[in-house]
C-alpha cells in the first residue's frame, strides 16, 4: 500500500520554510544608517554617542562591519508608519541582521542603546528585532561587536583568529538588513503551531497514532492556509490545529520546569572585555523578554558578571535589580564565577561562594542555595563540605553526561563528600544547558530520564548559552504550546529553587553517590597552559601570605589592614579559575591576559607584604633595628629590610611547623634548621633527613628512595622516580582539552638536564631542562 507520509512531511518542511516564514514580515519601510568605526578596542558608549559624534558618516545596507574584534556603531533613525497601529494581529519592529549564520555567541553581535547610552536590547542571528512604536521617531545607536566565529567547524583547531597580533585583514561581515518591518503576529504563531507539532511529531514512534494524527493535521493546515493569502487564511489554519494542539498529555507523563538561562563563559573564545559586553547584550535580552512575557522566569549565576554590570552598565544593572525583587531574575550559584573544582586550593573554592554569596546578598538581598556548576570539568570529592558550610544545599551539573565510557546512572541523588556532608543534586536530563524547549529536546528529555518510577521532575535550562543569547520569544512559544501536550512531557516555567523542592519532597530517599564526579573527558586541561596554572597557583599563596601578615602587622603594631586591596586581588584570582581560563581551553589572547594578570597580583601582594614585614621589623617584639623574613608553604621566601645590628626573625605562614618554628609562628632564623643533608659525589648526589634519603642520578631523576625508620626502598629495582618523559600530543579531537590513551605509545624520556645542581641554601636540589 502507498504510504505518503514522507511526501507530506516533505510538503509540511517547504510550508513552513517557504511559505509561512516570509509571510510573517507583512510590510517593510526603509531606515538612515550612520556608522563610526572604533579604531581600536571598544570605548564606552556615552563616549562613543557623544564625544565621537563628528565621526558617524553615512553608510548603506550592503555596507562592511570590519575586521575581526573589531566595533563599528551605527546610529539609526527614521520615522515607523503610522498606519502601522497595534491591533493585535501585527507588530512594529526593526529588523537588523550583520549577515548571521547558525547559533548567537560566536560570531556578530549588537547592543542597542539610547542617545543616552542606555542598553534597551540586543540583536544577535536568533534574535534579530527591536520592538518600536507606530509613528516613533527613531534614534538608536548600535554597537556591533565583528567577533570572529574562532570554532570554525567546531573542530577547534589552531587559528589566527585568536589573538589580535595574528587576526587577518579582511572584513568579516556585512550589514545584510537593516529596515521597518510590521510583524503579522497570527503568522508568526501558527508558525509556532506547526514547528511544536513537527518536533513532537518526528519524536513519536512510526506506527503510533498520535503521530499520523499529527501529520493529517498538519497536512489539512498546508490545504487551508493559501500561500496567495494567508493573512485572510491563517485563522482558519489555526483552528485546523487546535484539536491536535489541545488534546492533552497522559496522566502519568514526566513534568518539565523550565527555567530560562543563558550560559555565559566568563572567557573562552573571546576575552573577558568582550564577556563584559556579552553580558550586558544577554541580560539586556532578557529584561526585554521578562517586561514582555509573563511567564518568563531566569536563572543567573556568577557575580562577577552582575558586578561587571554594576560597574559599566548602572542603568541595566537598576533594570535587573527590579527584576531581582519581583522574583522573576533569579540569581544562582553563589560563587564569584563558575570555576574549575580540580585545580584551585581549599581556600580558593571557599572565597569563590565568600565573594559571591556577600555580592548576591549586598546588593539584592539573595541568599542563594544552589552550587551552579553546569559546564566545568569534572568535580572534586570536597565541594559538597564546602558548598555545604555555605549554605548551598543543591547541586545542579550536566557536565557529566559527556562520560566516554560510563553513563551516569542517576539525574536526581545526593552527592556525599569525603567527610559525609551530602548535597541534593540533579543533572538535567536533556543533556543540556542551552535548552530549546522543542519537540524533539523534550521527548529525549522524557526517554534520557533515569529516575523514572521514582520521581517525576526534571529542571531544563533553556536559553541560548555559551557565548550568550538567553531564552527567546520562540522557545517561550514552544513552552507554552508543550504545556499540557498528548505524547510530550508537561513543561511548566518556574525557577531552580522551586525545581529543588518541588524534587526533594518527592524522592527524599534518592540514592547517595560517594565521591568525586569524575568526568570522563577533557583529562588534558590538567596539563594544558602551564603558565596559566602556576600563576594561579603563586596568586594563591601569595594572596595567603600577604592575608595574614597583614592581619599579623595590624594586631601587632597597628597598621591599618588593607582590605580592599586585597579583595580586589581575590576577585582577579577568582575570575582566573573560570573553568575555560585556569584548564587551558580558552584561546591565546585569554590566556595571555591571564598571565599578565597573574603577574600584576604577585607585584601587588608582594608589595603588601614587603610592607607588612617593615611594619613587623620595627615593631615591638623583633626590635627597631630588626629585619623579618617570611617562609611560607610553597618553600618561596620574601624579607623585609634587613637591620644593622639587631636580631633577625622568621615568620612562619604556613599552617604546619617549618625550620623549628611553629605553625604560623616567629622564631630565629636557623641554618637549615629541618635537619637536610645534601651529599654530591661524582654524577650522585644524595638528600637526606631524620625521615627519608634520596639518591638522584646525573639525569636528576631518583634512583633510590628509602624511609630510614623501616629501611623500605620506594623504588624497584631498574626503575627511576620523578622521571619526566615528553609525549606526542594529538588527541582525536579538542586539542586544549583531550588527552587519548594511544599517547602512551609515543615516549621521551628526558635524559639530558641543563643542570643538576645544589640550591643555594644546601637543603635542596634544582633539576634544570
Amino acid at each position: 500500500m502507498f504510504d505518503d507520509r514522507e511526501l507530506t512531511e516533505a510538503r509540511i518542511r517547504r510550508f513552513s520554510q517557504d511559505h509561512l516564514a516570509p509571510a510573517i514580515s507583512r510590510e517593510t519601510a526603509p531606515v538612515t544608517i550612520t556608522a563610526y568605526r572604533v579604531p581600536g578596542e571598544p570605548i564606552p558608549p556615552r563616549e562613543a554617542i557623544t564625544q565621537q559624534a563628528a565621526q558617524y558618516v553615512p553608510i548603506e545596507v550592503g555596507a562592511p562591519l570590519g575586521r575581526a574584534w573589531s566595533t563599528t556603531w551605527l546610529h539609526v533613525t527614521g520615522t515607523v508608519p503610522a498606519h502601522w497601529a497595534d491591533d493585535g494581529t501585527s507588530a512594529a519592529e526593526l529588523i537588523v541582521d550583520l549577515s548571521f549564520t547558525g547559533q548567537p555567541g560566536f560570531q556578530a553581535e549588537a547592543l542597542v542603546l539610547t542617545p543616552d547610552g542606555v542598553p534597551v536590547k540586543a540583536i544577535n542571528p536568533s534574535n534579530r528585532y527591536l520592538p518600536v512604536a507606530p509613528g516613533e521617531e527613531l534614534d538608536y545607536y548600535l554597537e556591533c561587536a565583528a567577533n570572529p566565529m574562532v570554532p570554525g567547524d567546531w573542530t577547534f583547531a589552531p587559528t589566527p583568529l585568536g589573538d589580535l597580533a595574528t587576526i587577518p585583514e579582511e572584513e568579516l561581515y556585512t550589514i545584510s538588513e537593516l529596515r521597518l518591518s510590521r510583524r503579522d503576529v497570527r503568522i508568526w504563531e501558527l508558525a509556532e503551531d506547526v514547528r511544536a507539532l513537527v518536533g513532537l511529531m518526528v519524536s513519536l514512534p512510526e506506527a503510533g497514532q498520535r503521530r499520523h494524527e499529527i501529520l493529517r493535521a498538519l497536512e489539512a493546515a498546508c490545504d487551508t492556509a493559501d500561500p496567495d493569502d494567508l493573512p485572510g487564511t491563517v485563522d482558519a489554519a489555526r483552528d485546523v490545529l487546535r484539536p491536535v494542539l489541545e488534546s492533552p498529555a497522559h496522566g502519568s507523563a514526566l513534568t518539565v520546569l523550565a527555567t530560562g538561562h543563558a550560559h555565559i563563559d566568563s572567557a573562552w573564545l573571546w576575552p573577558v572585555r568582550e564577556t563584559v559586553r556579552k553580558v550586558a547584550r544577554t541580560f539586556s535580552n532578557v529584561c526585554a523578554l521578562l517586561e514582555s512575557d509573563a511567564d518568563l522566569t531566569f536563572s543567573a549565576s556568577s557575580a562577577q558578571q552582575f558586578a561587571w554590570l554594576k560597574d559599566r552598565y548602572p542603568e541595566l544593572f537598576a533594570r535587573i535589580r527590579g527584576h531581582v525583587a519581583a522574583g522573576r531574575f533569579v540569581p544562582v550559584g553563589g560563587m564569584w564565577v563558575e570555576s574549575d573544582t580540580n585545580m584551585p586550593g581549599s581556600e580558593a573554592m571557599a572565597r569563590q561562594f565568600v565573594a559571591g554569596k556577600r555580592f548576591f546578598l549586598e546588593e539584592f538581598g539573595v541568599e542563594t542555595r544552589e552550587t551552579w556548576l553546569p559546564d566545568s570539568f569534572g568535580y572534586s570529592a570536597a565541594l559538597p563540605q564546602i558548598a555545604a558550610l555555605a549554605g548551598q544545599d543543591n547541586f545542579l551539573t550536566q557536565k557529566v553526561s559527556w562520560n566516554q565510557v560510563n553513563s551516569f546512572p542517576h539525574h536526581t541523588f545526593r552527592w556525599e563528600g569525603l567527610d559525609g556532608t551530602s548535597v541534593f543534586t540533579h543533572f538535567p536530563p536533556a543533556d543540556t544547558y542551552n535548552g530549546m524547549l522543542s519537540g524533539e529536546e523534550l521527548a529525549y528529555f522524557e526517554r534520557n530520564f533515569k529516575e523514572k518510577g521514582r520521581s517525576r521532575i526534571g529542571i531544563d535550562l533553556f536559553g541560548w548559552g555559551d557565548g550568550g543569547g538567553g531564552p527567546t520569544r520562540e522557545m517561550m512559544a514552544a513552552g507554552r504550546r508543550a504545556a499540557d501536550l498528548e505524547g510530550s512531557p508537561k513543561v511548566e516555567f518556574g525557577t531552580s529553587q522551586e525545581f529543588f523542592d518541588r524534587a526533594r519532597a518527592e524522592y527524599p530517599d534518592a540514592p547517595i553517590w560517594n565521591g568525586e564526579l569524575y568526568l570522563e573527558l577533557h583529562r588534558g586541561t590538567y596539563s594544558a597552559q602551564l603558565g596559566t596554572k602556576q600563576g594561579n597557583r603563586r596568586s594563591e599563596h601569595l594572596l595567603h601570605e600577604a592575608e595574614f601578615l597583614a592581619s599579623l602587622a595590624a594586631i601587632r603594631v597597628g597598621v591599618e589592614y588593607p582590605y580592599e586591596e586585597l579583595a580586589d586581588l581575590w576577585e582577579a584570582t577568582l575570575l582566573g579559575q573560570f573553568h575555560d581560563i585556569l584548564p587551558g581551553s580558552s584561546i591565546a589572547w585569554v590566556h595571555r591576559e591571564a598571565e599578565q594578570g597573574h603577574a600584576a597580583t604577585a607585584e601587588r601582594a608582594e608589595a603588601i607584604i614587603a610592607g607588612a614585614l617593615a611594619a613587623l621589623g620595627d615593631g615591638p617584639g623583633v626590635g627597631a633595628t630588626g629585619s623579618v623574613g617570611i617562609d611560607g608553604i610553597d618553600g618561596t621566601g620574601s624579607t623585609g629590610a634587613d637591620g644593622a645590628d639587631g636580631p633577625r626573625l622568621l615568620v612562619n605562614t604556613a599552617p604546619v611547623p617549618r625550620r623549628g618554628i611553629p605553625a604560623y609562628g616567629v622564631g630565629p632564623v636557623c641554618s637549615n634548621s629541618e635537619g637536610v643533608v645534601v651529599i654530591r659525589a661524582g654524577d650522585t648526589i644524595s638528600v637526606e633527613n631524620s625521615a627519608l634519603r634520596a639518591v638522584l642520578d646525573s639525569s636528576g631523576a631518583i634512583s633510590s628512595l628509602v624511609d630510614r625508620t623501616t629501611g623500605r626502598e620506594s623504588i624497584a629495582p631498574g626503575a627511576r622516580g620523578a622521571l619526566l618523559q615528553l609525549h606526542r600530543d594529538t588527541p582525536n579531537a579538542w586539542d586544549a582539552w583531550d588527552i587519548d590513551e594511544f599517547y602512551r605509545r609515543v615516549v621521551r624520556d628526558l635524559e639530558a638536564p641543563t643542570g643538576v645542581e645544589v640550591t643555594e641554601e644546601g637543603a635542596g636540589v634544582r633539576v634544570s631542562f
